[in-house]
C-alpha cells in the first residue's frame, strides 16, 4: 500500500473530527450561553413591562377617571437565536385577591342599607415555561412587584426585604399612597344664605380593580399583554343618615382607612358646628384587625345632604 494514498484519507479523517470536535463545543457551550443570554433579555422586557403597567395602575387608581384604557405588551417567550430559533414560552395570569381591602355600608335614617360596596384588589403574573436560563418569574400584588423563582421563592423588586414593603405602606411613601388612593371623601359646601356652613354634597370614592373573568389567563411563545379600563358608575342618596367602613386588612387596608378618617375629619372640623357637620367615630377593634370608620350626618329636612357614591371599576386581563 503506497503512504502517498492513505494520507489523504488521514488527512480528511482529521479535518472531519475538528469539525465534529468544533460543532460539538459550539452545541454544548456557545449555543447554549447564547440562548441564556437571550432568556436573560427577554425577562428584563418582562419586568419592564410589569413596571410600566404598574405605574398605569397608579394612575387609573388615583386619577378617578372614566373610560381609562391602559395596554402594556408582555413577551412571553424568549431565548431564541439567529442559529437556534427554539424558544420558551410562559403564562400571564391575572387574579382577584380573596379578601376586600374594605366595606363601605351607608345606612338610612330607618337604619336599613341602603348600600354596600366592597373595595378589592387583583394581582397578576408571569411564569415561565421551559425557560433557557433560570426559571424567573414576575408577581404584582398591591402596587409592588415580586420576583419568583421557580414559582415558591419570591422577594420584592426594588425593596430590600418585606419589612421595607411594609414600612412603605405603614408611612409616607409610593406605597402609602397608592393604598390611599382606593378610597376618598370630598364635600361641597351649600353657598345659599339660609345654607351657609351646611354641606350640600358629600362625594365618596370607592376604588375596585378585578380580574376579567373572561380573559384572565394567556399562555404561549409570542407576546401577550395586560389590559385596563376604567368606568365609573356614581349613584346619589339623599336619606343618608351614617356611612360606616371596616377593613379587615391590618397593613394595605390600614392605609386606606387612615385616608378615610382623614378626609371625614378634616369635613367635620371645616364645618364644625353647623347642622350638617359631621361626627366621626375611628374604633379599633378585636386583635387590632378590624378598623371601623363611622359617620354620622345631620340631615336637616330643609337642607338635606346629598350623599354622592362614585364607584371606581378597574378592570385587569390578560390578552
Amino acid at each position: 500500500m503506497r503512504d502517498d494514498a492513505i494520507a489523504p484519507v488521514i488527512a480528511a479523517m482529521l479535518i472531519l473530527a475538528a469539525l465534529v470536535t468544533f460543532f460539538s463545543i459550539w452545541n454544548a457551550v456557545y449555543v447554549p450561553s447564547m440562548k441564556e443570554s437571550s432568556e436573560v433579555g427577554h425577562l428584563e422586557n418582562v419586568e419592564s413591562a410589569f413596571q410600566h403597567f404598574s405605574s398605569d395602575i397608579d394612575y387609573a387608581a388615583s386619577s378617578y377617571q372614566n373610560n381609562l384604557i391602559f395596554s402594556e405588551p408582555v413577551q412571553l417567550g424568549g431565548g431564541d437565536v439567529m442559529v437556534n430559533l427554539l424558544k420558551s414560552s410562559g403564562t400571564l395570569q391575572v387574579q382577584n385577591e380573596t379578601d376586600p381591602i374594605y366595606t363601605l355600608i351607608l345606612t338610612d335614617g330607618a337604619g336599613n342599607t341602603v348600600a354596600l360596596v366592597n373595595s378589592s384588589i387583583v394581582d397578576f403574573s408571569y411564569q415561565p415555561v421551559n425557560n433557557f436560563w433560570q426559571n424567573q418569574g414576575y408577581r404584582w400584588q398591591y402596587g409592588y412587584i415580586n420576583v419568583t423563582k421557580y414559582g415558591e421563592l419570591s422577594t420584592p423588586l426594588g425593596y430590600y426585604n418585606m419589612t421595607d414593603v411594609e414600612n412603605e405602606i405603614s408611612t409616607p411613601g409610593s406605597l402609602q399612597t397608592f393604598a390611599q388612593s382606593f378610597g376618598m371623601v370630598s364635600a361641597t359646601p351649600n353657598m345659599t344664605p339660609q345654607g351657609y356652613g351646611n354641606l350640600s354634597d358629600l362625594d365618596l370614592w370607592v376604588v375596585s380593580m378585578y380580574a376579567n373573568p373572561a380573559h384572565s389567563f394567556v399562555s404561549g411563545n409570542g407576546f401577550g399583554s395586560l389590559r385596563l379600563t376604567s368606568a365609573i358608575n356614581t349613584t346619589s342618596y339623599t336619606n343618608i343618615a351614617e356611612i360606616s367602613i371596616g377593613s379587615n386588612d391590618a397593613l394595605f387596608g390600614s392605609g386606606v382607612m387612615d385616608n378615610w378618617y382623614s378626609g371625614f375629619s378634616r369635613i367635620s372640623t371645616t364645618y364644625s358646628p353647623y347642622p350638617a357637620n359631621i361626627i366621626v367615630d375611628n374604633s379599633q377593634g378585636v386583635d387590632n384587625y378590624l378598623y371601623y370608620n363611622g359617620s354620622t350626618i345631620n340631615q336637616p329636612t330643609d337642607m338635606p345632604v346629598t350623599v354622592n357614591l362614585h364607584q371606581v371599576n378597574i378592570e385587569i386581563s390578560a390578552n
